[in-house]
């Protein structure tokens, strides 16, 4: 017992001596000084410096702390390089923050470039001669100007850029490198695990092509990335159109038998064609589930498509906004069914109050008078709210032509069940002018000039537009004979749909 006694003491005089020792050993260093150093130019000043060093004389050294400050300077913008060395000193250490500021970008180089001129390549670039190097800029301009290579064919063509600056100095140069590869042509593309269908109708799918004999003058079979992309997801869509749902790209070959030469294999999953099971509409109270499925048009048997999917959800939503059920939500849920192997569909709907039309608004029209957009609405204030006479409203407009955007949306008012129907228009030119000239055996030369308003306003000086009428001059000349011609349509004479025109024309011969 005295022994095992006699072991705690002296292992307790042992941790009482050790500890403080470890602790002392441990315990961070203390910073003494704080000092700014700058290679080449200042780019700031130090107090803005100092604002953004956040560890301060006295506190302890903590590199998490340095790391932090180093990162603040950065964000600042100002400059190009940062380090912090630490000076052993009396009772600490002192931080010395040598900072480079971001050289001014005196030239800009190009190297390897002869498909394309330095004058062609200066036009992708977001870096200017005399603003302060920024790699971030110098790398997306190395990605633009190759990517403008590639867009034109020279599939395998590497562009990067090189660095040299004068610390001392504060200047650098940019010298974009280009390793030029011969224009790639597209000479086959494989399907591999496609059986569905034909490797001719899959390439079909794509914009790029193979080469063939008039490849010349469509340029299809240039791989181009931005173009592959788009492909990718047009033969991915194709296949889930076909009821193909599991559908996957696993891989995407590129095989070169020549430098110039590519051939594109697809390694495709195909997995099994959907059929659709039951058809099912629910949480739908107001009407009943066969007046809603009638205008539904994926049955079942049919192949299941994510588009058919998408349409019949459309139908049940028009369904509903035809009767003013313009909230009611609908989604469409698909369920596989492991006992028939197919997709069995249900249509939740999340039925809604009536709405009606409180008013209509007309938002952005500058030139158009609000009658020749009011006219051509098929619903007005007081009815209900009914969106496919809404979309017949925004179809009308549109083939007006005289909006570059037609938008409709309803708006809630504070009255219950009531809502504004906001129509907001985005006008374009609605004028035109032509002049032209001809030869003929009779006439010689003969020359005209035509102008031409489709939105014509008679009594609306100065310009003359937004009335929604139409007005055409044309005149005419040749060696015999001169022509004349003015004509002018209301298409809502007395405010009502009856057109009335007037045509005048003039001829006189010599």
């Amino acid at each position: 017992m005295k022994s095992l006694l006699r072991r705690y003491c002296i292992l307790i005089a042992l941790l009482t001596y050790w500890l403080p020792q470890t602790h002392a050993q441990v315990a961070p260093q203390r910073v003494q000084q704080i000092e700014v150093r700058h290679v080449g130019p200042a780019a700031t000043s130090d107090e803005l410096i100092r604002a953004n060093i956040r560890i301060k004389v006295g506190d302890p050294l903590v590199k998490t702390s340095v790391d932090d400050d180093v990162r603040n300077l950065y964000n600042t913008g100002y400059f190009y390089n940062i380090r912090v060395a630490e000076e052993r000193v009396e009772g600490g250490v002192k931080l010395v923050y040598v900072v480079q500021g971001k050289p001014l970008l005196t030239d800009i180089k190009f190297t390897g470039n002869t498909k394309f001129s330095v004058s062609k390549l200066q036009k992708e670039l977001t870096s200017k001669v005399g603003q302060p190097l920024d790699e971030r800029k110098l790398f997306t301009d190395a990605q633009k100007i190759q990517t403008r290579y590639q867009k034109a064919g020279y599939q395998r063509t590497k562009v990067e850029y090189k660095l040299s600056i004068n610390e001392n100095a504060g200047r650098g140069t940019a010298t974009f490198e280009v390793t030029e590869a011969p224009k790639v042509k597209v000479v086959d593309i494989a399907f591999v695990g496609a059986a569905a269908f034909d490797e001719k109708k899959l390439a079909k799918q794509l914009k790029t092509k193979k080469h063939w004999m008039f490849s010349w003058l469509t340029g299809t079979d240039k791989f181009k990335d931005d173009q592959f992309d788009e492909d990718k997801e047009k033969l991915a869509e194709f296949y889930r159109n076909e009821g193909y749902l599991d559908f996957e790209i696993k891989d995407v070959q590129f095989d070169y038998p020549k430098p110039d030469r590519l051939v594109i294999r697809f390694v495709v999953f195909e997995g099994k064609q959907y059929k659709v099971g039951a058809v099912a509409v629910k949480g739908n109270n107001l009407f009943p589930s066969a007046d809603i499925e009638k205008g539904i048009k994926m049955k079942s048997g049919q192949t299941f498509t994510p588009e058919g999917q998408r349409k019949d959800v459309e139908t049940i939503r028009d369904f509903y906004g035809s009767k003013g059920y313009i909230d009611s939500r609908v989604n469409a849920v698909r369920t596989p069914n492991t006992d028939t192997g197919n997709m069995d569909v249900t249509y939740q709907v999340d039925e809604k109050d009536k709405s009606f039309v409180e008013k209509i608004e007309i938002k952005g029209n500058v030139k158009t008078k609000d009658k020749v957009i009011r006219r051509e609405l098929a619903i007005s204030p007081g009815e209900t709210f009914d969106m496919v006479r809404v979309k017949l409203s925004k179809q009308r407009l549109e083939n007006l032509n005289y909006f570059e955007k037609v938008d409709t949306q309803p708006e809630p008012t504070d009255v219950p069940n009531r809502k504004n129907l906001v129509v907001g228009v985005e006008e374009k030119n609605t004028g035109n002018m032509s002049i032209g000239a001809g030869f003929s055996s009779v006439e010689s030369v003969v020359g005209f000039v035509e102008v031409s308003q489709g939105n014509f306003d008679l009594f609306k000086p100065p310009y003359f537009t937004g009335g929604g009428e139409k007005l055409r001059l044309r005149a005419s000349y040749g060696a015999r004979s001169k022509d004349y011609l003015l004509s002018f349509v209301e298409p809502w004479f007395l405010d009502r749909k009856l057109a009335f025109g007037v045509d005048l024309y003039h001829r006189s011969t010599s």
